[in-house]
């Protein structure tokens, strides 16, 4: 028996595989698999060069369950369309397809209830309720929601240096970080960046880090932007903790946003000042809790053996 679990991202496509006592026989990666940003070809695709690799390193011909956590996809009938797809993959015996938010938080507690922020280039949190259900808030993608997000704190920046230029704003070390940053001399030029669309959403999330430097070099515009992220993202994190109970002193948090110091530290003692909660690591990556997704739909008892 062995089970492959794979954490399809807008960025990259994670898989690996276990044998039934949780031990891993291989892993894989392939490009981005967003079910809404790249469409269904193209998931399917990265999903089979994943499997491809995997079943190649471990000398097997099938694999017994796949479990997918899969980006973008929002609806029941998303998750039929990509399943219908993926059981063309003759390796394949059963196939278990749920979100990315839902193996972060399997694999954030290794299957126990907890809660999951997951902040990168959108914003979205994760709960897991004693009776093994799954609550979302957030992930409303960049025009309804992403709030504190990469792509939301680099909106934010942009919008502050126009507001600077214009004088409505106090001056800020953004107007030529950000300027430099795409080689542009004035503030017409950006527009043509943004409605022109060579501004992409991944690229605005790009921003942050620069944003986030700036805050900790002394920009007190960059501060109050990456403070009202961290705000909105708690905002957030109390309503979950409300709606699902929540009885533990910590939260696992996970993304690029996290992977910056100043940005983590902040949101972490924001966290701790306004919420009386602790920031911690998961115990696995998401591609994990795709294993054990497809473990429990399948009905077996898996205990994971390795971390990272």
């Amino acid at each position: 028996m062995n089970i492959c679990g794979i954490d399809a991202g807008g960025t990259t496509t994670r898989c690996i595989l276990v044998n039934e006592n949780g031990e891993l026989l291989a892993e894989s990666k392939a490009g981005p698999a967003n079910y809404q940003v790249t469409g269904l070809a193209n998931v399917a695709q990265e999903i089979r060069k994943a499997i491809n690799v995997v079943c190649k390193e471990a000398g097997i011909n099938e694999i017994d369950v796949l479990g997918v956590g899969l980006a973008g996809v929002i609806s029941k009938e998303d998750i039929q369309t990509v399943k219908n797809n993926l059981l063309l993959i003759k390796q394949v015996k059963k196939c278990c397809i749920t979100n990315d938010g839902e193996i972060a938080v399997l694999g954030a507690y290794a299957g126990e209830p907890g809660i999951v922020v997951v902040v990168g280039t959108g914003s979205i949190i994760y709960g897991l309720k004693e009776n093994g259900v799954t609550v979302k808030i957030g992930g409303w993608g960049p025009l309804l929601g992403d709030e504190g997000s990469g792509f939301w704190i680099g909106l934010k920046a942009l919008q502050a240096i126009i507001k600077t230029g214009e004088g409505r704003n106090a001056n800020t070390s953004l107007s030529s970080i950000l300027m430099n940053s795409f080689n542009i001399n004035d503030l017409e030029e950006l527009v043509s960046f943004v409605y022109q669309d060579k501004l992409s959403r991944e690229k605005i999330a790009a921003l942050a880090p620069l944003v986030i430097r700036a805050m900790a070099d002394g920009d007190q515009v960059a501060k109050q932007i990456i403070e009202k992220g961290c705000d909105e993202l708690i905002l957030m994190i109390t309503a979950m903790a409300k709606k699902i109970n929540y009885q533990k002193k910590e939260i696992a948090v996970t993304g690029g946003l996290f992977n910056n110091s100043p940005f983590y530290d902040l949101f972490s003692y924001k966290l701790k000042k306004l919420s009386n909660l602790k920031a911690i690591n998961p115990l696995y990556p998401a591609v994990y809790g795709a294993i054990l997704y497809g473990a429990l739909r399948a009905g077996l008892n898996l205990s994971l053996k390795k971390t990272e």
